[in-house]
């Protein structure tokens, strides 16, 4: 099934995409050799931005452009580079730095602060984050001014929030696509995103946005102000802001208000939803040798195990208008149309609110520059989930190996048999919501100059050191949980002090003994409904908690470099030298809690973390224009940089990077590098505690008549008995955690590019390059689907023997699975190239001057190598997200006497999505499939997306 959709918008303020607004401005300057649009703005960077010293800026002063540290008169470089100047930024009615780069054609699959529920690639925590290439967002580096910026979060996927950084005070932004390690250090595998802030600014400046959709929901106000004066004192620039988001919610549209199930062997979409219900669920207990033998005594048991030859699989739901629950008409076989619709209650945009601070400044104090840095944001944010779900059978008591059944023994159990799997969608408790309160801070304090002839050889050499730090820290509320210890006893034996009052009921260790009577516990009824006060304030104030844990993120840096000119070869510029050094410490702390962390919790569970460590590093670079307008060589420069780091966790590490550009004429450039690049392993990676996450996956295991004698068997080998696990659900629990043994991400960049600009042709600039990365090491998990893929490989058609080892990491009772231990590992490789292509046009006419842009990608492949063997990802949901052929923002543009009008259309192209076997259903449904590991999934093609914003 193929499907397109086209959306219009709006905006007060008009939207451009990255790169079109330089299609606007005036012819492209003097310098040494023009840059290409796409890889580097028309026009150079305002000098406020790029001068070293004081904002004073002359024609013989030399800038610095992302991916080197040397400085330069020109602005193409080796490497790939895109510059998004602060007037696009504005121009785009986009509120946030982050809103704005994923729109970006090489960006993908990055979290963002509209995320309400993550799943397993990542939690929703009121975040934006930038993900070049689809690598992941820990393998872009993120930098403000060429400086490290801290963290938000120490879990797994932990990197920069771009939303702690203020946009009013930004110049600029430019994006390195190619690996930088050897001149920034770790993480720098994807590429690099560096923001460069304003440096100089005369006046004071305010501005206010308003939004809404047209539903009414989903109100955004955001405004903001800046001031500053710039004198022979130096620069002083001061601004604020506050961002405002209002939810909206999936039932208020008529796409989102129903959860759904695509069958893929039908091609057909029906409403969908989950199997906890507030009216209670059941699954009879199969594990045993004779499962019939414990319903012989009791007649609803009986009957439905003699009436119903799928019982094994079936789950049973409670008819609340039969009000004798032990009359087998007062239940009915589970089916789709019976589900509780989750989507009614979930966020579609989630409330936010943002306050931002940000200050910086410089002074000449003689032969020296000082200058500071500061910014200061308060994040609020929350997020909503359905009411919580209580599962008996997948919970289990604090230390995760017992299980928590419905005893044979409880008022409320009308089966006469423990009840491995009672669910129940507890609406009396309220929706869960979670909630983060962060604020980040960052100060950067330093010196710079230009050495004095004094000094000889090194004279005019400009140096820099620097201090830099930084601190994110929270606090994250919890609420609509509730605590398993409780509910095992509230689902466990019970009886009445006075069986001539129904009202007596009490919760008692032993059966019939009520000497055992547990003090403070009231028993549970799962069978009553939702309205008729089954559950009532009493249990819901003992069943349930408010969770609160604290987190922080700090990092500190000091820093020193020096770049200056050597010599000339046979260029009219000379060789430039760029030296440096880093001590940095990060550390991290994550306190859970207490309910949460001793595993007593019915949502996720999670221990504390806390770690540290410290680096050493040191860098070196080189320029050497070779040899410039000489017969057939308009320009040749060759580049190296090669950096040696020191680690506290994994020892000594050197990365190196070469490159060279070449220019046969002005009119045409042909610019490559290679380079290694390396990325050491988070704090949450090294040191994350155990935590809980509920991926989406089934158990093949829940078998029925006909399944195949392989797969039996296989189950059969890891407790499970000949009927099955009666497992329904499409999700299980998973333990995931940090790994103090992993060793550094190492990756291997290549890029060989072309730039265009004919001469003949005023204001066009074509672009192509090409991008090859591949990391080897790559830290990850194994992902619980793989795990039990490979556990189980004949549930996919496959032959192969089962993987012992991953077997080990499924924990089962009573042959349904209790949790999943996935933890990080260096897990193997991942290897993807494909093409950027940007074209930028200017024209200018009497009737006003016309502008046009093009930014693409286009996937060659993405594959990984790992644990379950090589997966081709390119064009797939294999991974956990898309990953299609073909991405691009077109866009077009009229400007006449200070009036603009625009539009940019961002296409995504479609991709293949496989579905996953239901063994209730015998269908394959949308629950994460792997198109990989089951030979005979069917699949569906996504279709399309295409936007247009005006």
């Amino acid at each position: 099934m193929s499907s397109r959709r086209t959306t219009y918008q709006v905006a007060s303020i008009l939207l451009l995409s990255a790169g079109i607004a330089a299609a606007q401005t005036q012819e492209t300057p003097s310098t040494e050799v023009p840059a290409p649009p796409g890889a580097v703005p028309l026009e150079p960077p305002p000098a406020s931005a790029v001068a070293p010293e004081g904002g004073r800026r002359t024609a013989e002063e030399q800038i610095v452009i992302t991916g080197s540290r040397t400085r330069r008169k020109d602005l193409t470089t080796p490497a790939p580079v895109t510059v998004i100047t602060r007037e696009e930024f504005r121009q785009s009615g986009k509120l946030t730095i982050g809103e704005f780069l994923q729109t970006l054609p090489e960006q993908g699959n990055a979290p963002n602060f509209q995320l309400n529920n993550g799943g397993a690639t990542y939690s929703a925590d009121g975040s934006t984050r930038i993900n070049l290439r689809s690598l992941g967002v820990t393998r872009t580096l993120v930098l403000i001014n060429g400086r490290r910026v801290v963290p938000a979060g120490v879990g797994a996927s932990a990197a920069v929030d771009l939303n702690s950084i203020p946009a009013t005070a930004v110049e600029r932004i430019e994006i390195l696509k190619d690996g930088g390690s050897a001149v920034y250090g770790s993480d720098a595998i994807a590429g690099v995103v560096n923001i460069i802030t304003r440096r100089t600014f005369n006046g004071t400046e305010a501005s206010a946005q308003y939004g809404v959709s047209q539903h009414g929901d989903a109100q955004t106000f955001n405004v903001d102000a800046t001031t500053g004066q710039s004198g022979d004192f130096g620069n002083f620039i001061f601004s604020v802001g506050y961002f405002n988001q209002k939810e909206s919610w999936l039932r208020a549209r008529s796409w989102s208000a129903q959860a759904l199930t695509y069958d893929y062997n039908l091609k057909t979409t029906s409403p969908g939803g989950s199997f906890r219900t507030p009216q209670g669920t059941i699954g009879l207990p199969t594990n045993g040798t004779n499962p019939t033998a414990a319903c012989t005594a009791n007649p609803l048991c009986n009957y439905w195990v003699t009436n119903d030859p799928n019982w094994t699989q079936d789950a049973f739901i409670r008819i609340p208008s039969v009000l004798d629950r032990r009359l087998p008409n007062a239940w009915k076989i589970m089916t789709d149309a019976d589900t509780y619709n989750f989507a009614a209650v979930n966020y579609l945009t989630i409330p936010s609110i943002r306050t931002q601070v940000y200050s910086g400044g410089d002074t000449n104090l003689g032969l020296v520059r000082g200058y500071y840095e500061t910014s200061y944001v308060q994040r609020d944010s929350q997020q909503n989930a359905a009411p919580m779900p209580l599962n008996p059978g997948d919970y289990t008591l604090p230390g995760g190996n017992t299980p928590i059944t419905m005893s044979a023994n409880s008022l409320y159990n009308p089966w006469g048999v423990d009840l491995p799997f009672a669910g129940r969608r507890l609406v009396e408790f309220g929706n869960r919501t979670y909630s983060q309160e962060l604020a980040t801070f960052r100060v950067v304090t330093g010196l710079d100059g230009t050495l004095p002839e004094a000094t000889g050889p090194v004279q005019g050499w400009y140096w820099n050191a620097s201090m830099n730090y930084g601190r994110t820290s929270g606090t994250f509320t919890t609420q609509g949980a509730i605590r398993n210890s409780k509910i095992a006893d509230a689902l466990g034996p019970s009886m009445l002090r006075d069986n001539n009052d129904p009202t007596s009921a009490v919760c008692v260790k032993t059966p019939g003994d009520l000497s055992t009577v547990i003090p403070g516990c009231v028993p549970m009824d799962l069978f009553g409904g939702p309205n008729n006060g089954s559950i009532n304030a009493s249990q819901i104030n003992g069943l349930g908690f408010t969770g609160t844990s604290r987190a922080f993120d700090a990092l500190f840096a000091v820093n020193a470099d020096a770049t200056g000119d050597l010599f000339k070869l046979a260029s009219d510029r000379p060789v430039s030298l760029a030296v440096g050094y880093e001590w940095r410490r990060q550390s991290g702390s994550q306190i859970a809690d207490p309910i949460a962390a001793s595993g007593d919790s019915a949502d996720f569970n999670f221990q504390s973390t806390t770690g540290h460590y410290v680096s050493n590093e040191g860098y070196a670079e080189l320029t050497a224009p070779l040899l410039s307008n000489a017969p057939g060589v308009s320009l040749l420069e060759a580049n190296a940089a090669g950096r040696l780091v020191d680690y506290s966790t994994f020892g000594t590490k050197f990365t190196w990077k070469l490159g060279a550009r070449y220019s046969p004429i002005p009119d045409f450039t042909v610019r490559g590098t290679y380079s290694t690049a390396f990325r050491a392993p988070s704090i949450g990676e090294l040191f994350l505690g155990q935590t809980e996450t509920g991926p989406t996956v089934s158990d093949p295991c829940n078998f029925g008549v006909g399944a195949d004698p392989r797969l039996v068997q296989q189950c059969i080998a890891t407790g499970v008995g000949a009927g099955g696990s009666g497992d329904t659900g499409n999700q299980e629990l998973a333990h995931q955690g940090g790994n103090s043994l992993l060793q550094p991400e190492t990756a291997k960049v290549f890029t060989v590019g072309i730039v265009l600009q004919p001469q003949l042709v005023r204001n066009l600039s074509v672009t192509f390059d090409y991008y090859n990365t591949f990391v080897e090491h790559a830290i990850g998990t194994i992902g619980v689907a793989g795990i039990i893929a490979g556990c189980y490989p004949a549930a996919s058609g496959s032959l192969a023997d089962p993987n012992q080892q991953y077997c080990s990491y499924i924990h089962r009772a009573n042959g349904r699975i209790l949790f999943v231990v996935d933890t990080n590992q260096n897990i193997g490789t991942a290897r993807t190239a494909g093409i950027d292509m940007a074209i930028r046009y200017a024209l200018p006419t009497p009737a006003g001057r016309f502008g046009f842009a093009f930014d693409g990608t286009w996937l060659g492949f993405y594959d990984v190598n790992g644990p379950n063997g090589k997966i081709e990802a390119k064009g797939t949901y294999d991974l956990g997200f898309p990953l299609p052929e073909y991405k691009y923002n077109l866009g077009a543009n009229w400007s006449l006497a200070g009036f603009t009008v625009a539009g940019i259309v961002r296409y995504v192209g479609s991709f293949k999505e496989c579905g996953a076997f239901n063994s209730s259903s015998g269908h394959y449904e949308s629950t994460g499939g792997l198109c990989y590991a089951d030979v005979r999934a069917p699949h569906r093609q996504v279709g399309s997306h295409t936007t247009l914003d005006l």
